[in-house]
């Protein structure tokens, strides 16, 4: 099970269709490009992005605690909340979830209903330490925002902001350009199209530099945007992510996606909800004081 959790949540997204209605900077294929060319177009596809809705294909690759290998798959849905950092990804089969990551601003959690219907959680402070020693997850549910390139970045001229160099990252012949983000507890680094600054992948590295997570990004789809339509987003819509330390590959497929005020609902954020809808009958919760505080499910 933690093998899966690390796969899953190694797990949401995902490059390298141009997009209408935007143009690379003049000259861009000719050096390296300024972040604040990089960033307007990081801005156009995803400022405006509080809220998605999409339908979600995941394909699971993962070695168990056990040492056996698993191969998994099922239809779900991804769900974002935005500037909240709410974030949901659903698996399951015939219309039954049966594996939940999640978080909302306090608590991350992954309820798992295979075979005991369990539920893990933790709070955000400090998440990153009670995933990787309590749980041996160096992902969480933030992270499928960073590995499909879905957050805002930093304006230019302010802390935080990236720095734009040459790529070595090989992506099937595409010539890149990468944007390094130097930020509390991780090293981000963008790798995009050096022709139209689409996203092409994601890697996520601790702060000595070793490798987390590693995503490669495909086929950018305009959001339907039913709030206002006249603001594009566009997103990335197949992920493939490698988990190194869990020798894991998760595949994601979006589709159907939406940006509406009637989805995503309050419910699929909210943890204690979860739990008695699903019928989770043991909740471990995760804690710097008390590890593995084990309790019944009210």
């Amino acid at each position: 099970m933690r093998r899966a959790l690390l796969a899953l949540v190694s797990t949401v997204a995902l490059g390298g269709c141009q997009s209408a209605g935007w143009h690379a900077a003049e000259g861009a294929s000719a050096g390296i490009p300024t972040y604040d060319a990089v960033y307007e177009r990081a801005e156009w596809r995803v400022g405006d992005l509080d809220r998605l809705w999409a339908i979600a294909s995941v394909g699971l690759r993962y070695v168990d605690a056990e040492g056996d290998r698993h191969r998994d798959q099922g239809e779900g849905h991804f769900q974002v909340v935005r500037p909240e950092t709410q974030v949901a990804l659903t698996i399951g089969k015939l219309g039954e979830v049966y594996l939940l990551l999640g978080c909302d601003a306090q608590r991350f959690w992954w309820i798992n209903r295979t075979e005991e219907r369990v539920a893990y959680v933790g709070a955000q402070a400090e998440a990153r330490e009670l995933a990787l020693d309590q749980i041996g997850v160096p992902m969480l549910p933030t992270d499928l925002l960073i590995l499909a390139d879905l957050n805002r970045w930093p304006e230019p001229g302010i802390s935080g902001a990236g720095e734009v160099s040459r790529s070595d990252r090989d992506f099937d012949h595409v010539r890149t350009v990468m944007v390094e983000f130097d930020e509390p507890g991780r090293r981000r680094r963008v790798y995009l199209n050096a022709q139209n600054f689409d996203p092409v992948g994601v890697d996520l590295l601790t702060d000595s530099g070793e490798l987390i997570a590693r995503s490669t990004l495909k086929n950018l789809m305009r959001v339907d945007n039913r709030i206002d339509p006249t603001r594009p987003q566009w997103v990335p819509t197949r992920l493939v992510m490698e988990i190194p330390s869990a020798e894991s590959r998760v595949e994601i497929e979006l589709s159907h996606l939406e940006m509406s005020r009637r989805r995503p609902k309050a419910v699929v954020f909210n943890f204690d909800e979860l739990v008695r809808r699903f019928g989770v009958k043991r909740i471990v919760e995760i804690g710097l004081d008390d590890p593995r505080r084990i309790g019944r499910a009210p």
